[in-house]
């Protein structure tokens, strides 16, 4: 299993390219717990310090798309050198501001970073077509990515209050600010990075004839994000639906971090297992089938607080939690994968880091949305119903994305098609044959 993702880092210039990705998105999964405990430590209130952190992924969410277009246009390397500094010295600001910047100020530095922060994690994607042509490889490094994501989320938290405890929450966010702006400054430096740039084409004219912008393309992309979207509404709103259940039982509500962190660590385990696999075919049938497991395995959820109910006690009941947590987290990073793999083959190349990075802001909104929603469920009818969502939530995804199987299979030939015809037209100054 290691070797075969050993192999994926030994391509020529992926290691290279990887590893300052990996820590300027570890450093943005460091960025809202560190705002948070450096603006409370500084004397303001836990509300702006939530409020910086949804200012910083609001800003990521507007700003990740229209980066990644510029990216694709003239290059990441260009990009990465304005940005990558900018972020981090916005961040730079609010750690050194935050005991007499006006309260509003705050909340404009923190979203000013995520405005200027790069959708490296998208341009990786992105790139790893261009370092390999082999299909295998290529499944694997998604699901590389997708375990990644998952790992990166449990390490950041942790780290930040390691740092905190070192040298103080102030400091915690310097060394995030610095992460973020010399991991985005390696990766557009890296060899493998520098060389990418859009495809010329005869004539600046593309070799597929005009775009249809109301077909099966657009119809496939809707429904995909929206899918996207709703698998991660799970996630956040298992976040408050755990909350809700441990409260409900007696139990200590500040549990409800390490169990949720269990179902990731069953994530990180299945996208292990599953990338060292290879699967024939195109991506959509597997996606389906994994929010199919998804949707079962989240399906026993609610049974926790039921069999509490009925007499279960409160220490079983917290392990029967974490080993149904577990189990359902074992899909999550597979389903990932899956999804980068889809969007990978309904996205032309010079196209796939706008892609990715619209993928990262359909994310953001569906996780807001879960967790609005769990929160009502939990409040208005209990945390069983609060249980159910994440599982009906996987459900819908299941639905918008079986409703939309033709206009998918479609967008996927077509792109496959308009590659080839990209792959085999003469550049300019080239002979036609």
């Amino acid at each position: 299993m290691i070797k075969g993702y050993l192999e994926l880092l030994r391509l020529p210039g992926a290691s290279a390219a990887a590893v300052p990705a990996a820590l300027a998105r570890l450093a943005g999964t460091m960025v809202p717990l560190a705002l948070l405990l450096t603006l409370v430590q500084s004397g303001h209130s836990l509300a702006l310090g939530g409020t910086a952190g949804a200012a910083y992924a609001l800003g990521s969410a507007v700003g990740g798309p229209a980066i990644g277009r510029v990216m694709d246009r003239i290059g990441p390397s260009a990009v990465l050198r304005i940005t990558a500094p900018a972020a981090g010295l916005a961040l730079v600001a609010v750690a050194f501001g935050a005991d007499a910047a006006p309260t509003a100020a705050v909340p404009a530095a923190a979203c000013a970073a995520g405005l200027a922060t790069a959708p490296v994690g998208a341009s990786m994607r992105a790139l790893w077509p261009a370092l390999t042509e082999d299909a295998a490889l290529r499944q694997r490094a998604y699901s590389f990515e997708a375990t990644l994501s998952e790992l990166l989320f449990i390490i950041g938290p942790s780290a930040v209050t390691v740092l905190a405890t070192l040298i103080g929450s102030r400091g915690a966010l310097l060394a995030t600010a610095v992460l973020l702006g010399t991991g985005g400054l390696g990766y557009g430096q890296a060899a493998a990075v520098r060389r990418r740039r859009p495809r010329p084409r005869p004539g600046d004219a593309p070799v597929n004839g005009p775009k249809d912008r109301s077909g099966p393309g657009r119809v496939a992309a809707s429904a995909v994000l929206v899918a996207i979207a709703l698998t991660a509404a799970l996630s956040s709103a298992l976040v408050v639906a755990v909350t809700a259940s441990l409260r409900d039982q007696g139990s200590a509500p500040e549990l409800a971090g390490t169990l949720v962190a269990l179902q990731s660590a069953g994530s990180v385990v299945g996208g292990l297992l599953y990338g060292a696999r290879t699967f024939g075919g195109t991506a959509y049938p597997r996606y389906v089938r994994l929010l199919v497991v998804l949707t079962v395995a989240l399906a026993a959820l609610p049974a926790v607080p039921l069999a509490h109910h009925a007499g279960l006690s409160a220490s079983w009941t917290l392990v029967l939690l974490g080993v149904l947590l577990v189990v359902s987290g074992l899909p999550i990073a597979p389903a990932g994968a899956e999804e980068f793999q889809l969007i990978g083959e309904m996205t032309a190349q010079d196209k796939a880091t706008q892609a990715f990075a619209g993928v990262g802001s359909f994310i953001a909104v569906g996780t807001a949305a879960g967790s609005a929603a769990a929160g009502l469920a939990a409040d208005r009818l209990g945390p069983t119903a609060a249980l159910c969502l994440p599982a009906a939530f996987t459900l819908a995804a299941l639905l918008v994305s079986l409703a939309a199987r033709g206009p998918v299979v479609r967008a996927v030939t077509a792109t496959r098609r308009m590659e080839h015809l990209a792959h085999s037209a003469p550049t300019q100054g080239e002979p036609h044959a």
